[in-house]
């Protein structure tokens, strides 16, 4: 990053390459709608590319890119949530027609696919800080430090908020299967 703010244009494109994926999985848990997950993860390098003067290395790179796409999320759910948009349709219409995994009976994968598409449908129905310190900490395997410095809480804040996210996930999936299949899914 430093290289990139000092001029060199091929070390945005590495650090690109190098995030590219991470940045689209990390938009794609956040919202809900394929094509908008995409352009969210385009729109945090664009941002980062736009920012770049204001790059100061007071703590890893990947943390501040965490931060740009964690607050870039948040406020598109949050114009999201005041325009009411149904983020659940898509969800539900994204898990039809999924193929069966190699050695899977269709009941099997029909079980998998409502359990994955009811798990993303409780994750998008979390408020927005806890959902963020989910992503961060169960499906980015930060730690706590990590995602206060991204969340700009502190540590204690994040380890209640991811409690209360998992508290309120098991509760809503419990109907649906067994802990030992929610928490291999989780």
């Amino acid at each position: 990053m430093l290289a990139f703010q000092a001029g060199n244009e091929e070390a945005f494109v590495k650090l690109y390459e190098k995030y590219r994926d991470r940045m689209r999985l990390v938009t794609r848990r956040f919202l809900s709608d394929v094509a908008q997950s995409e352009e969210a993860a385009q729109d945090v390098f664009l941002k980062l590319y736009k920012t770049r003067d204001r790059y100061s290395p007071s703590a890893r790179f990947s943390t501040y890119l965490y931060r740009i796409a964690t607050n870039h999320c948040l406020n598109i759910q949050g114009r999201l949530d005041t325009k009411l948009v149904d983020r659940h349709q898509s969800v539900e219409e994204r898990y039809t027609d999924v193929p069966c995994s190699p050695g899977e009976t269709p009941e099997e994968s029909a079980q998998r696919t409502e359990l994955r598409g009811a798990l993303e449908k409780a994750l998008q129905g979390l408020p927005k800080n806890q959902r963020a310190a989910l992503v961060l900490c169960h499906y980015e395997g930060m730690s706590y430090r990590e995602a206060s410095s991204i969340l700009a809480l502190t540590e204690s804040a994040v380890k209640s908020l991811l409690h209360r996210a998992r508290e309120k996930l098991m509760v809503e999936l419990r109907p649906l299967h067994h802990g030992e299949v929610l928490n291999h899914e989780m």
